[in-house]
């Protein structure tokens, strides 16, 4: 209601109403905590192309991007923050006409026999990850950032006193690079005014990858041991034994 994602109306002769369901999630988060979801998701699988959707599109920053961008991160010394945007897809703006059932439990009084006529994007909706990209491409451009070519999820832009910025976005989590921490708070700030934002800081953990620096040594590290625990967990193989090569390496 907030966000005004949708109104209620009566579904017009011809229409359908889309279905949806709760999904419930505990996330895992840094120092043990636990994190209670609970997210509403249509069930887009029910949509036509054509009819209720066009282009579809996810917005993942490539991961020799990410690479470079941390090597540049090491090499210069720059501050590096990250992230996050709570509830992305219900940023976007729909192009298209869509209804959908009332959620569970938060039927209105009254106007049970009613629809919502969506005005926002919804987690679930086959085009939300392309109209959450529109929206966020569009806020960039506005502050001045430029797309990169090659990656048309990592922006940048150059300042007065020869500094930059970096940002990379994957979905709905952000890197941000660059010399002068002043300047990142002010973007941090405008993303603020615009979106729901949650700032996560320093960066310490990006694609399930540790990030782990050293800056008096001018050193980055990336870990992906506990993504590893997780993979072995997921097969049962948690007590296996690592094999060694020739060299006496680790395989």
């Amino acid at each position: 209601m907030e966000n005004q994602t949708w109104d209620l109306v009566k579904l017009p002769k011809g229409k359908r109403a889309l279905q949806n369901k709760w999904v419930y999630r505990v996330k895992d988060e840094e120092g043990g905590k636990k994190r209670y979801k609970a997210r509403l998701v249509v069930k887009g699988f029910a949509q036509k192309q054509g009819i209720d959707f066009d282009e579809i599109f996810s917005p993942i920053v490539k991961m020799t991007s990410i690479r470079t961008v941390l090597g540049i991160v090491a090499a210069e010394d720059l501050h590096l923050e990250q992230l996050d945007v709570k509830t992305a897809f219900l940023h976007g703006d729909l192009e298209e006409e869509l209804y959908m059932q009332q959620p569970e439990g938060y039927e209105v009084k009254g106007k049970e026999e009613m629809v919502c006529k969506l005005k926002k994007s919804l987690y679930g909706l086959k085009q939300a990850p392309r109209q959450w990209y529109k929206k966020f491409d569009s806020f960039m451009m506005e502050q001045g950032y430029i797309r990169c070519h090659s990656d048309h999820c990592v922006y940048t832009k150059k300042f007065e006193d020869g500094s930059y910025i970096i940002l990379c976005l994957y979905v709905d989590d952000m890197l941000v690079a660059g010399k002068n921490m002043q300047e990142i708070k002010v973007l941090k700030k405008q993303l603020s005014e615009s979106f729901d934002m949650k700032d996560l800081g320093a960066a310490r953990q990006i694609l399930g990858m540790r990030i782990t620096r050293d800056r008096k040594e001018w050193k980055l590290t990336l870990s992906q041991e506990e993504y590893i625990k997780k993979v072995l967990d997921r097969f049962n193989m948690q007590d296996a034994k690592p094999g060694w090569d020739s060299f006496g390496r680790p395989f």
